[in-house]
């Protein structure tokens, strides 16, 4: 089936829903909205969705893995948690290989990258040099600040992890979280934290490294992180998309 000019990679995130209400206005009927559900996001993501869907007038395709129950199960089944380069596995698996299936490699591809990830997107493009890219939110020089108070404005409410202070709508429990984070997660999700925390041992892997003392540099497991380690206020945002793992020839549905 032909595809639209142009996708908007939703994301359940804020940034990417007011993206896409940009790109229905400049595109019309001539753009697709997609989200990859992953399966291990909060559940509060499917209320958002359909509130965006009613603002924007237009459904969102979903597309899953079926493979895969959750991120959780990917690390079970692949026996792999991230790869040396450092990008997470499960999101090869729960939104690369979909997109790559998707068969919008000659579509503009529309992101809600923010103003604040103006050298996010620089580098994106730098890597795929043969993919067509847009970054509405960007160009109309929008913030994340912006994106919340237009979301608010309008009456729709943010998915939960937004509640609870978390500034990304990722997977509950993200690998590439740092200490600060998966303290704060073992307070707000325990069940997640102990079952990440269960799979380390299984696996004999870990998402963590010990930062200082006689065992620096060596892998710390989820049940060896205390209360007091880490800063979940000031460590970086966790990035979970396109650009997470995400070369040319992958995009082209290449390689493995």
């Amino acid at each position: 089936m032909k595809k639209n000019k142009a996708v908007v990679w939703f994301s359940c995130g804020a940034s990417s829903a007011v993206a896409g209400k940009l790109a229905i206005q400049k595109y019309g009927n001539d753009v697709d909205l997609v989200y990859c559900d992953t399966g291990g996001e909060h559940e509060s993501n499917m209320v958002f969705l359909q509130d965006c869907e009613k603002w924007y007038g237009r459904d969102i395709t979903i597309l899953k893995n079926e493979n895969y129950v959750d991120h959780f199960d990917v690390f079970k089944k692949t026996k792999v948690l991230q790869m040396p380069s450092g990008f997470a596995y499960c999101t090869h698996k729960l939104k690369m290989e979909l997109r790559d299936d998707a068969g919008y490699c000659e579509s503009i591809n529309i992101f809600g990258y923010t103003l604040e990830e103006k050298k996010r997107s620089i580098k994106l493009e730098e890597h795929n040099i043969d993919m067509l890219c847009e970054f509405p939110l960007i160009d109309e020089q929008v913030s994340k600040a912006d994106c919340l108070g237009i979301l608010w404005k309008e009456g729709i409410k943010l998915p939960l992890m937004y509640e609870l202070g978390y500034d990304h709508n990722n997977c509950i429990g993200c690998v590439k979280g740092g200490m600060g984070y998966w303290n704060k997660i073992k307070i707000d999700f325990p069940e997640h934290f102990n079952k990440m925390a269960k799979i380390e041992r299984e696996l004999g892997v870990t998402v963590l490294k010990f930062r200082s003392g006689k065992r620096q540099g060596e892998r710390m497991y989820l049940d060896e992180l205390q209360p007091n380690m880490g800063n979940f206020q000031k460590e970086p945002s966790i990035m979970c998309g396109i650009d997470c793992h995400l070369t040319i020839d992958r995009f082209k549905g290449k390689g493995n």
